[in-house]
């Protein structure tokens, strides 16, 4: 009989999540900085694709790796329902590269999805980072701080 491989699920340290939230620019052709805040985390390669949200989710590339891990997992249990939900996640995935002034350009199907124009903003969001426009950010803004979240995480002790 074939003993089963029992997984770990990995945790990250405090440390490691991705937190807070930094204003940036996109440039004419599509390239933005990656903040200072997040460069060591994130590495000069990492992973962009499209979130539920029609934002951009930011992943290093071993968070990419359980992320993708547990979606083919997710899949593998219900190909007809998910085969739908892995192609919008693979065909919008990328592995950018920064340039020497930790740059990475867009792709333009991701721009053009998510309306990343001018202001976007980097929210740390636990094991990845999302990239939204401002309208996507001030709308998340208000739904966060609507009184009945706060009602919540008092309720939660958090």
């Amino acid at each position: 009989m074939e003993e089963l491989e029992v997984q770990q699920a990995v945790e990250l340290r405090p440390d490691e999540w991705f937190i807070g939230t930094v204003r940036y620019s996109v440039d004419d052709k599509g390239r933005v900085v990656v903040p200072v805040e997040l460069r060591q985390r994130l590495g000069s390669e990492f992973y962009l694709t499209l979130s539920p949200y029609d934002t951009v989710y930011i992943f290093a590339g071993e968070d990419w790796k359980r992320y993708t891990q547990r979606l083919m997992e997710l899949y593998q249990a219900n190909p007809q329902r998910l085969a739908p939900v892995v192609q919008r996640i693979m065909s919008f995935g990328q592995k950018v590269k920064v340039d020497n002034n930790w740059r990475f350009i867009v792709p333009s199907n991701l721009r053009e999805t998510c309306n990343l124009r001018k202001t976007v903003y980097f929210v740390g969001n636990g094991d990845r980072v999302e990239l939204m426009n401002e309208e996507s950010y001030k709308h998340r803004f208000s739904r966060i701080t609507a009184q009945e979240v706060k009602e919540l995480q008092a309720e939660l002790g958090l």
